[in-house]
C-alpha cells in the first residue's frame, strides 16, 4: 500500500477578493465588446495593444499572487490542502 502524497495547508482567500479574477473578468468584458457586432466601439488598431497589456498584466499578477482562491464569501478564509512537491533535481553538467 502506498503512502498518501504529503500536503501543505494554505489559507485560501475569496475568489471575489482576487485581483486576478477581477482583471480577467474585465478582460472578458473587453473581449465581448470587440465582437463584430460592437467592434465599432473599440477601434481595431488598439487590439494588439490590448492583447499585449493583458499578457503583461497577467504575468505580473502571476508573480504578485501567491495565495490560492476558493469560492467563499469575501473576507473569509478557508484551509486548502495543496500537494507538496519536491524541488526539481539540479541540471546535469554538460561541459
Amino acid at each position: 500500500m502506498s503512502d498518501p502524497q504529503p500536503t501543505v495547508t494554505y489559507w485560501a482567500v475569496s475568489v471575489f477578493s482576487s485581483r486576478t479574477m477581477w482583471f480577467n473578468a474585465a478582460n472578458l468584458v473587453l473581449a465581448a465588446l470587440s465582437l463584430t457586432e460592437v467592434a465599432t466601439l473599440i477601434p481595431p488598431r488598439f487590439l494588439p495593444l490590448q492583447l499585449a497589456a493583458v499578457a503583461f498584466i497577467n504575468m505580473w499578477l502571476r508573480q504578485a499572487t501567491v495565495r490560492p482562491v476558493a469560492l467563499i464569501a469575501p473576507g473569509e478564509t478557508k484551509a486548502v490542502a495543496v500537494p507538496k512537491i519536491d524541488p526539481p533535481a539540479p541540471p546535469g553538467v554538460t561541459d
